[in-house]
């Protein structure tokens, strides 16, 4: 349990709005963070990459704080009904969520009208960890590289189908900014979660789609589905003679990033203590290890670099959209 900080010393000079905020915040910030259990809302199913990094952070979180770290599964609708949920959760550092870059960065740009304003009632926290996507296809489509399924999509415009963890997910921009680049026309078929959709490809219901690694893996390896490429700019270290979908098409690089994001609002030492305690978690040699047998790459950047990245990525989806001219579906 972490002991915030107070002020040691009075300031003399202070006027009567001053000591009035200075009241205020002092009601809002608790001594002691945290006195009761926390929830961390997760916008994914269970088993996807962001619910496997929010369930290892909760377990250390919870031996560290000697109280109860909560995860919600709140999946569906790309992220929106778990970001608003917390946009109009109390203050109080109580409530939490692993975002990623869909609900923060990207549908803000793609979808008018959201019920929550990402930049004005989210806070990022601290960042956690970053992933690259495969490219993964049922074997009976008889695809063996991207090339193969690039032919196919050029020889039948639109027969092919892809699925993604829903509209405005990371894993339909990266199935954009191919179909971009190789100027090819697939179906798109969204799903409440990349592992619901993954099942339908292994089932044959969908031929193609970009998933993490982790979740992948395991199929992967029971030749269940065929990695046709990854998304990163190297090989993967889980994958390494899988060739990267850049390989073969110059510049591609795709991936998603996640990190804790809190209420507007909330008490900035509330904000520091827990900014503190999940990076320093993530960077220990241990952790990194262990995402890493998950395909997850450990960050840790605290709030001001992280505030920079998400600040980033705003734009540079603005950019993506613009560019491919995706639509809300």
């Amino acid at each position: 349990m972490r002991v915030l900080p107070w002020l040691k010393k009075p300031f003399l000079a202070l006027g009567a709005g001053a000591l009035l905020s200075l009241g205020a915040q002092a009601q809002q910030t608790p001594a002691a963070y945290p006195s009761k259990p926390v929830h961390i809302t997760v916008a994914n199913t269970p088993g996807s990459s962001p619910d496997v990094l929010a369930r290892y952070l909760s377990q250390r979180l919870s031996e560290q704080w000697k109280q109860p770290v909560v995860i919600d599964n709140r999946a569906g609708a790309a992220g929106i009904l778990a970001a608003d949920g917390l946009a109009k959760a109390p203050a109080d550092g109580y409530s939490l969520l692993v975002g990623a870059d869909g609900p923060i960065t990207i549908l803000p740009n793609l979808q008018a009208g959201l019920p929550y304003d990402a930049r004005r009632d989210l806070v990022p926290v601290v960042s956690l960890g970053q992933i690259d996507f495969v490219l993964v296809a049922n074997p009976k489509t008889g695809f063996r590289t991207v090339a193969d399924f690039v032919r196919a999509a050029k020889a039948q415009p639109g027969r092919i189908n892809y699925a993604s963890a829903g509209n405005g997910s990371p894993q339909q921009l990266s199935m954009e900014l191919l179909k971009q680049k190789t100027g090819i026309y697939v179906t798109h078929i969204p799903y409440r979660g990349g592992p619901l959709g993954m099942q339908d490809v292994i089932a044959g219901q969908v031929d193609v789609m970009f998933i993490a690694v982790g979740p992948a893996l395991q199929h992967i390896r029971a030749g269940k589905l065929v990695a046709l490429g990854t998304s990163g700019e190297k090989r993967h270290a889980l994958l390494p003679e899988v060739p990267t979908v850049a390989e073969t098409y110059a510049g591609y690089r795709s991936g998603t990033w996640f990190g804790l994001f809190a209420p507007a609002r909330t008490p900035q030492p509330v904000l520091d203590a827990i900014a503190a305690d999940a990076g320093r978690i993530v960077q220990t040699p241990a952790a990194r290890a262990d995402l890493a047998l998950q395909g997850i790459g450990a960050t840790g950047f605290p709030q001001r670099q992280f505030q920079q990245q998400v600040s980033a990525e705003y734009e540079r989806y603005a950019q993506i959209v613009k560019a491919t001219g995706i639509k809300a579906e």
